[in-house]
């Protein structure tokens, strides 16, 4: 929409924006626009208002969008110039595979021109993913857009407007509680699975909440069992091709965690199994130093994880848990034991306190009513 910018004596500069021009430049339109003697200031910014909307319908009249471009074509030259250079490769990938899921099957064939924001809202109301998820395709399906305005290919995003479902029943913030996570303990440490890997990432990632590709990127450089501290300087990284190790996104990710006895006395056993089987072949075994690793001592596969841990937990009534949730359980069992909001925030290498809050708002709340009821307990104590 044109922008009116109020100068002096009912006069207005009108500021019409048509995108960005080949060479990256914006190209915009501008006009004055003076109202009557005598109007006063509010009728004149109707006016003026009025005014700039037909500047725009003239201005737009005059250009050539690329109206009749289809989605799968806009989409082609989003990969091929913005992606590629303004995206993170991993990034890249996974919005390359939401776009080919869950976007062009719908809108492939639909031209730019014949694209609204009903027309979109429609179609995530009835896409059969978690309101999440929703959220995350839309956030992909907005960047396109605005490679498109920014290319001078359309006048204004059709995502404006855009209404998202809403979680119902709290399916996004099912979690394990504390009674299923002793369950998973119990089961990783039977007999037939402890001394395996699989059970000592899982048991990692409980232990200190890492996210999996921070668990699954970890060196042995990293872990310091003589002041039983962690480093996490990397992410593991895949874009459908090649496994690489990459610096995390955010300064804050990149962190020193604490590490318990029962921790480093896991690494510690795992360790000395990893060098045995080191030991016994005749090629170069982890030449990384990866913690974990696969059966050959290349980088262990996060998918790979996922679906053994999915076949692992099939026959429980939390079978709907997530490599990501564990982490969730670890935050959680931090907050109820008592820790100051900001130390965990600090330890699960949040951006800053806000997001730590918004995502553990109604574990936040139970232990603030468990600090009421505390008042009240110690009052009533003589």
């Amino acid at each position: 929409m044109a922008q009116v910018i109020k100068k002096d004596n009912n006069r207005f500069r009108i500021v019409c924006s048509l995108g960005y021009g080949t060479d990256g430049r914006q190209i915009r339109k501008t006009t004055t626009f003076k109202a009557p003697e005598g109007t006063t200031p509010k009728k004149a910014e109707k006016l003026a208002n009025e005014f700039a909307l037909d500047f725009e319908r003239k201005i737009r009249g005059n250009v050539e969008f690329a109206d009749n471009m289809k989605f799968s074509e806009l989409c082609e030259q989003y990969f091929a110039l913005y992606a590629t250079n303004k995206l993170k490769r991993v990034t890249a990938y996974t919005y390359e595979g939401q776009v080919k899921i869950h976007l062009l099957p719908e809108f492939g064939n639909l031209r730019l021109k014949n694209f609204t924001p009903n027309r979109i809202s429609n179609f995530f109301g009835k896409l059969k993913v978690k309101p999440q998820t929703c959220k995350r395709i839309f956030t992909i399906l907005e960047s396109i857009f605005s490679f498109a305005v920014h290319q001078g290919l359309i006048l204004k995003s059709p995502c404006i407007g855009v209404i998202l479902p809403k979680a119902k029943n709290n399916d996004d913030k099912k979690m394990l509680n504390l009674s299923q996570v002793k369950i998973l303990m119990k089961m990783l440490t039977s007999e037939d699975v402890e001394s395996s890997q699989f059970s000592v990432i899982i048991r990692t990632l409980i232990l200190t909440g890492l996210r999996a590709s921070e668990c699954l990127a970890l060196q042995w450089g990293d872990v310091d069992f003589e002041n039983s501290v962690i480093s996490v300087k990397h992410n593991l990284c895949y874009d459908g091709k090649k496994t690489w190790l990459d610096i995390p996104k955010t300064k804050k990710s990149r962190r020193v965690i604490a590490m318990s006895a029962e921790l480093a006395e896991l690494l510690k056993n795992h360790y000395t199994r990893q060098q045995i089987i080191k030991n016994s072949v005749k090629y170069d075994f982890n030449p990384l130093g990866m913690v974990f690793t696969s059966q050959t001592g290349s980088f262990k596969d996060r998918s790979g994880l996922l679906r053994e841990f999915k076949r692992f937990i099939k026959d429980t009534d939390f079978s709907f848990a997530t490599l990501h949730m564990l982490r969730h359980a670890n935050a959680t069992l931090l907050l109820n034991g008592g820790c100051d909001i900001k130390l965990v925030s600090e330890h699960l290498g949040h951006n800053n306190i806000a997001t730590t809050a918004d995502i553990y708002a109604d574990v936040l709340l139970e232990s603030k009513r468990k600090m009421a009821d505390l008042v009240s307990l110690t009052l009533s104590n003589k």
